[in-house]
């Protein structure tokens, strides 16, 4: 007999708030018991009242179910910061220029901190609770520059929260044929 614990696999639908299409769908998915973690985009245009009771009803037909926040700092999104920078026409850049920002050190730790925790303000806000877990759109918790102003500021304001890793932990060359384990 092993004396390893199992596996806990999570499915994670992420996105909640980019469109009441994708929310209606996590919802029903969750209701049914098919998943049992979403995250939420509180930039997103679709995260109303409305919505996060609906969600809040799907969570309570399914216990299992964590909620936590889909931290976004690439484009269409708009900040929550009043003075995030690097934006591109006012909205965050695009995922590559992203990226590109991160590898050539030109992102500011204090934004992304600042940025991060108004995200989780935001979603305490909204939920009444602060979220299970956090994890970032487009996997920009993992790009350099952001990873670790964006783990400090987790382990801050939400120290109860885990971190969502999404592909396998191993050497950036070994990665670079599995662009989501970047």
């Amino acid at each position: 007999m092993s004396d390893t614990a199992p596996r806990r696999i999570t499915l994670c639908a992420d996105d909640y708030g980019i469109s009441p299409g994708v929310n209606r769908g996590i919802r029903e998915l969750i209701a049914r018991q098919r998943l049992n973690a979403t995250s939420v985009m509180v930039v997103g245009p679709a995260i109303t009242r409305d919505d996060v009771s609906a969600l809040q009803g799907a969570v309570a037909l399914n216990r299992e179910c964590a909620i936590g926040l889909h931290v976004t700092l690439t484009a269409p999104f708009h900040p929550l910061t009043m003075h995030y920078r690097p934006l591109l026409d006012g909205l965050f850049l695009p995922l590559g220029k992203m990226l590109r920002a991160g590898a050539l050190r030109r992102l500011d730790a204090e934004m992304i901190e600042g940025e991060v925790s108004a995200q989780i303000a935001a979603f305490t806000t909204l939920f009444g609770m602060p979220p299970a877990y956090v994890d970032g759109h487009q996997h920009v918790q993992t790009f350099p520059q952001v990873r670790d102003p964006f783990l400090r500021t987790v382990k801050r304001a939400a120290p109860e929260a885990w971190v969502r890793q999404s592909g396998r932990i191993h050497p950036l060359s070994k990665r670079l044929d599995a662009p989501k384990a970047l």
